[in-house]
């Protein structure tokens, strides 16, 4: 049977993700479109594109918006759509997307590194034999932890080269 995480292991998750995301200073914006149709007929109807926090604190403004809409075409039903990205490198924050798999594998190398100091520091109190050059589960640890930055570096690689083709092709 697994160990049940706690809260605190969710905060100091949610906390790595924020360093990450405040290292690759990301800007998360939102685009805000409402529409009326489906797919085949949509017409737009009215368009915001705004930071992240600003749309979570006026959404009221949005679903007046609607409301008022809803109201100019009462036969139709008026959509939104949300589209989250990062303004500086306009990558997409969905969960497949480049830089959402970079931020997290920077979160899970904060997570890794502490765990390393965390354990290095118990062994240095309670285990007086204990030398770090010759720790076999520290060397395994250690490795594991290169593979995980070298993945990250190539992770950035791959997000840089994808900003530099967007820019290009603008």
């Amino acid at each position: 049977m697994g160990k049940q995480e706690s809260m605190d292991d969710w905060f100091q998750m949610a906390k790595d993700y924020a360093k990450a995301e405040k290292e690759l200073k990301v800007e998360q914006w939102v685009e805000v479109t409402l529409y009326y149709g489906y797919a085949d007929k949509q017409v737009s109807l009215y368009h915001y594109n705004l930071p992240r926090e600003m749309y979570f604190r006026y959404e009221w403004v949005i679903r007046w918006r609607m409301a008022r809409l809803q109201c100019k075409y009462p036969k139709q039903i008026i959509s939104k759509s949300l589209y989250f990205y990062d303004k500086r490198s306009g990558e997409s924050m969905d969960v497949s997307s480049c830089l959402s798999k970079l931020i997290s594998a920077k979160a899970q190398v904060t997570k890794a590194e502490r765990m390393m100091r965390e354990y290095i520091e118990h062994n240095r109190q309670n285990n007086m034999f204990f030398d770090e050059n010759t720790d076999e589960e520290l060397i395994r640890f250690r490795k594991k932890l290169e593979s995980k930055k070298s993945k990250c570096a190539e992770c950035e690689e791959r997000l840089e080269v994808l900003v530099q083709r967007r820019r290009n092709n603008q």
